[in-house]
C-alpha cells in the first residue's frame, strides 16, 4: 500500500469542501424551484374559475354564430324585398311588363 501524504489529505479535504459547496448550491436551487412551483400552482388555482368558464363561453359563441346567421338571412331577405319593390316600381313607371302575356 502506498503511504498517504499530507498533500493527498489536503487534496481530499479540498475536494470534499468543493463537493459540499456544490451540494449546498443544488439544495438552494431545489428550494428556489419549489418556491417557483408553488407560485405556479397558486396562479393555476387562481385561474381555475376562468378555465371552468371556457365551455360556457364556447357555447355562447356558438349561439352568437346562430344569431349571426339568422341576422344575415333577415338582412338578405330585406334587401331582396327592397330590390324586388324597386324593380316593380320601375316596371310600373315604364309600363314594361316582361312577364305579362
Amino acid at each position: 500500500m502506498a503511504t498517504v501524504t499530507e498533500n493527498d489529505l489536503k487534496e481530499l479535504k479540498d475536494l470534499i469542501t468543493a463537493q459540499s459547496g456544490q451540494i449546498a448550491n443544488i439544495q438552494t436551487q431545489i428550494t428556489d424551484l419549489r418556491i417557483s412551483m408553488g407560485k405556479v400552482e397558486a396562479t393555476l388555482q387562481a385561474q381555475q374559475p376562468y378555465i371552468q368558464k371556457i365551455p360556457d363561453l364556447a357555447e355562447k359563441v356558438g349561439e352568437l354564430t346562430k344569431w349571426r346567421q339568422i341576422g344575415y338571412g333577415l338582412i338578405t331577405g330585406v334587401f331582396g324585398a327592397v330590390f324586388a319593390l324597386i324593380g316593380l316600381l320601375l316596371m310600373s313607371l315604364t309600363k314594361v311588363y316582361p312577364f305579362h302575356p
